[in-house]
């Protein structure tokens, strides 16, 4: 029996042979992204990730994430018309820059984010050809909803008009300028891609790509954006998209996240693409950081950045900027205090944009000016001290919290060295790598002599026996350095290029508690000029260290103890299937699949087919479940699913409700069934059962599916859970077998 659905939408990869009106569904779109990237959204009832995997010229399939409007801090005074003579560009050498008379003059940067309330007078006061704010669209319209798009859909339209205003406020830190407050490029003009509905404030992976392509089609020269959820994996489809604009000569920012309490591989959806800036937050000012750390002394960390690295062990963010109390434009002409790193990834669009307003951008020097651009601002880095939920001067910050350190404009725009490279991410001691190459140009008029130094920084435990991975307020610094062969002295002439490398060991330090490591290598020159390039590994094997991805075995609702449901819902309690747990390490592949009675682990293959080996369906689960601590019929819409397998799940508290139905949209018969509930192990092959760690449930498994109206009455016996207390010593290791 089919049941109905609400649409689950998803993004595809494809070849240019493959057929995407030809996919078997009532919604399938034609491709609305850009041609370059080979992408699609498709809207379908009928398939799951699985299924589109199997035909002919698929790539990949990515499940569409929605995403809600990012948190930030605000000033207990509230929004003002009037504020006092404001300025933290002395932090960052912006105010010198200006002195010069450099103010971004000739730059476009894209915003994407609420829109821009482009009345305010300090951002110019209109919309259009000859305005600041130049042009731009609305890609949802006023009232569109994530979650009900058949109800409340798309109503794009050509007015950005901000009625929230987050991407007002990060407008004018870019380019606001008033007798009181002057933004970090003045003279810049904006695009804005309205992608957030008035209310609810929400919007999707898809909407945010189809914006990053409007803004990369208008020309512009930067693309920032201040919006993302925890995905901490390089190949998600945003992070991609975002990739192949930087190497299409377009500078790409965004936000680091706010989720720092969450402590390391916690990085950001939209931050962690491969030549995208990720920008952490810094407090510059003389106040208190938020009250967490008791000390009246900026430049420090701000406590709630996000931290890398990504799940791959790839360096994330990159540098940090202001981003704790930044004064800027609201709506109705006024000015407000916000902290969060949607007030710092605009602060590196606006030097991206004096840089681009001096000597000019892609449309000048071709498309690998990106990556150059992005290897000078992120190589200026000043650091700054550890923080947590104290401040440890002791120690200096970790590239995993705050990538080089403290943006320097003045370094940006004027020195002669030009570094380039890619961030030393020396992975795990298994796939440990030691040797990294990078070039270093002297653009000036005369000779450079550099030198080389290590400069260690906070390294940290990151092993919980709770949590999986410490959470910020558990990381204790501690210091933990790697062998290391630098280069020599070096004398480049003015115009040359030298490839230098630097070979890594690993550190001599316990792996019993998972250790991450990490510094900078500092590149200084005889001119006082002073680079550096990020470093950071994990000293233990990260497919060992997360081998039990299930901290506890999973629980699994069964208020009768017989092993037996009949998913429905009208009835007082609600019965339906509830699966929850803590998962210690990001999940690329989690599954819930339904087997026929008897089916046994030796039968596993990947994929999995239905019809083949006892093989009935994935389940489906309602869409952000964890988010209610119980199922109420009058907010929660039991049909708006998404179906398994969930790729690249973040690590934490997860949970699931099924309601019977299976992926292709139809509703399991009344029957007994096996279940398995499984995560796939950190580099774990798919197809091999044994990387996998799959839920041994009470009832062992098995399972039986009653008629709508059915009573239990099952013959299943329940056993009690297989619960598992971890160790609070050594870490729990499993060698593969």
């Amino acid at each position: 029996m089919k049941t109905y659905s609400l649409l689950q939408t998803l993004l595809l990869a494809a070849s240019a042979a493959v057929n995407v009106e030809a996919i078997d569904s009532p919604a399938a779109k034609s491709p609305k992204i850009d041609r370059k990237t080979s992408g699609s959204t498709i809207e379908t009832e009928d398939d799951n990730m699985d299924t589109l995997l199997q035909m002919e010229g698929v790539v990949n399939v990515w499940q569409a994430h929605k995403l809600s409007m990012p948190k930030v801090e605000r000033s207990e005074n509230g929004p003002s018309s009037s504020i006092r003579n404001y300025s933290i560009h002395h932090w960052t050498g912006v105010d010198k820059l200006h002195a010069a008379g450099i103010r971004g003059k000739g730059s476009t940067v894209a915003i994407i984010d609420t829109g821009i309330d482009y009345t305010h007078k300090a951002l110019g006061g209109c919309f259009g050809p000859g305005c600041k704010v130049k042009g731009g669209y609305d890609l949802v319209g006023a009232s569109w909803e994530t979650h009900n798009e058949r109800k409340h859909p798309k109503q794009p339209d050509n007015d950005p008009m901000d009625y929230q205003g987050h991407g007002t406020h990060v407008a004018g830190i870019i380019a606001a300028e008033n007798e009181w407050l002057t933004g970090v490029a003045p003279d810049a003009e904006l695009l804005i891609y309205k992608v957030f509905s008035d209310d609810p404030w929400e919007t999707d992976e898809e909407t945010i790509m189809q914006a990053l392509c409007d803004a990369y089609n208008a020309g512009a020269d930067i693309i920032t954006s201040s919006i993302g959820q925890p995905n901490g994996w390089s190949d998600n489809p945003w992070a991609m998209l975002a990739s192949r604009l930087v190497d299409k000569g377009v500078v790409v920012i965004a936000s680091a996240g706010n989720e720092g309490e969450f402590g390391p591989f916690y990085s950001s959806s939209g931050a962690v693409g491969r030549g995208v800036l990720a920008v952490a937050a810094a407090n510059v000012t003389t106040r208190p950081n938020a009250n967490r750390t008791g000390e009246d002394l900026g430049p420090i960390p701000v406590y709630f950045t996000t931290w890398g690295p990504t799940n791959e062990l790839l360096l994330k963010p990159d540098i940090a900027a202001p981003g704790f109390m930044i004064m800027s434009t609201v709506l109705n002409q006024s000015y407000e205090e916000l902290s969060g790193t949607s007030m710092s990834a605009p602060y590196i669009a606006g030097i991206a944009a004096l840089f681009i307003g001096k000597y000019g951008g892609r449309a000048f020097h071709g498309v690998g000016f990106a990556k150059l651009l992005r290897d000078r601002i992120a190589s200026s880095g000043t650091s700054l001290p550890f923080v947590n939920n104290r401040l440890i001067r002791r120690h200096k910050a970790s590239p995993f919290q705050v990538g080089t350190g403290l943006v320097d404009a003045w370094k940006v725009l004027n020195y002669d060295t030009q570094l380039e490279y890619e961030p030393f991410a020396l992975m795990d001691t298994e796939l440990f790598k030691p040797r990294w190459s990078f070039n270093v140009t002297n653009t000036g008029g005369k000779a450079h002599e550099y030198t080389f130094k290590l400069e260690p920084q906070a390294g940290f435990n990151i092993y919980d026996s709770e949590y999986g991975v410490a959470l910020l307020y558990a990381i204790e610094p501690k210091n933990i350095v790697p062998p290391v062969r630098l280069p020599h002295r070096v004398l480049i002439e003015p115009g040359e290029t030298r490839e230098l490398s630097v070979t890594f060991g690993l550190p001599d330090v316990d792996d019993d508690y998972l250790p991450l490591y990490s510094g900078k290598v500092l590149i200084n020159s005889d001119h006082g000029e002073k680079l550096a390039i990020p470093y950071g590994g994990a000293a233990y094997d990260t497919e060992k260290a997360f081998d039990d991805m299930f901290i506890v075995e999973p629980f699994i609702t069964d208020p009768d103890k017989d092993s037996s449901w009949s998913f429905n819902i009208d009835k007082d309690p609600n019965d339906f299937i509830e699966i929850g747990g803590r998962i210690s390490y990001a999940c690329k592949n989690l599954r819930l699949d339904i087997f026929e009675q008897g089916w046994s682990e030796s039968l596993w293959t990947y994929p999995p087919r239905v019809g083949r080996h006892g093989y009935i369906g994935s389940a489906t689960t309602m869409r952000d479940a964890e988010e209610f601590w119980f199922f109420d019929p009058t907010v929660n819409d039991p049909n708006d699913t998404v179906p398994f397998p969930l790729k690249r799940e973040p690590r934490g508290f997860h949970v699931f409700w099924w309601f019977g139905k299976l992926a292709n949209g139809t509703r399991i018969a009344p029957g007994n069934y096996t279940m398995r509930f499984a995560a796939l192990r950190p580099y774990g092959n798919p197809n091999i059962s044994d990387h996998w760690d799959i839920m041994h449930s009470p009832m062992d498994s098995s399972f039986q599916v009653l008629p709508y109206n059915g009573t239990h009455n099952s013959t299943l016996k329940y056993k009690a859970p297989k619960y598992q207390t971890p160790s609070l010593g050594k870490a729990p290791f499993r060698a593969r077998q």
